[in-house]
């Protein structure tokens, strides 16, 4: 499968006092809800690991901006009932006005949503003897590449640009399936590996 950064959006969540005083806010920035582009995110599929070694928040997904600004806090990101939170603490405003302003908006509730790109490893279509439907694409192995605060969940372009990704995973798996299908028509002495029997399996 060819990896592709997909775009999510993400939710804030209520916060305590206790939270506002020390700058933070949560995210809901995942679950195994069926999205508007027919796929779904398996929490056991989520890594981690990349994004605790530079766990950045930005704003408008301006990561390679050369102004260091556009960096506007640090999180911390762990599951809770079944969801990926990303708790942002927003850098001080002695340091970063932008970071202040984002923060104060928020609060304010004028900025309430997200952004999560997420590198897909592997998925797969529906499972039907996990209770999972066949039409939907499950992803079952992806990292946390990023999350940002943004003004709207997503551009036109971004929803352009992700449904051709899905697209392009989704054709990837089909085939994949039709590959291994057609081998061992070809050939009936062809031993398959285990991923290969799960996949036929699962369709």
């Amino acid at each position: 499968m060819n990896k592709q950064i997909v775009n999510r959006a993400a939710f804030v969540r209520e916060s305590s006092a206790e939270m506002v005083e020390n700058r933070q806010v949560e995210f809901v920035i995942s679950s195994e809800a069926v999205d508007s582009y027919g796929t779904v995110f398996k929490m056991d599929g989520w890594k981690l690991d990349r994004y605790a070694n530079n766990p950045i928040v930005c704003y408008q997904h301006r990561s390679n901006s050369d102004n260091p600004d556009d960096i506007i806090g640090t999180s911390e990101v762990f599951v809770e009932d079944n969801k990926l939170i990303g708790r942002v603490t927003f850098e001080d405003a002695t340091i970063n006005a932008k970071a202040e302003k984002v923060f104060r908006k928020v609060l304010a509730g004028t900025l309430k949503m997200a952004s999560v790109g997420a590198m897909i490893n592997d998925g797969r279509m529906g499972d039907k003897t996990r209770g999972e439907d066949e039409s939907l694409l499950y992803f079952t192995d992806q990292h946390l590449v990023e999350w940002s605060i943004v003004s709207a969940g997503a551009s036109p372009d971004d929803l352009n640009r992700n449904e051709e990704i899905i697209e392009i995973i989704r054709k990837d798996v089909i085939s994949d399936i039709e590959v291994i299908e057609t081998e061992i028509k070809e050939n009936k002495s062809r031993t398959i590996s285990a991923f290969e029997a799960q996949i036929l399996i699962n369709n």
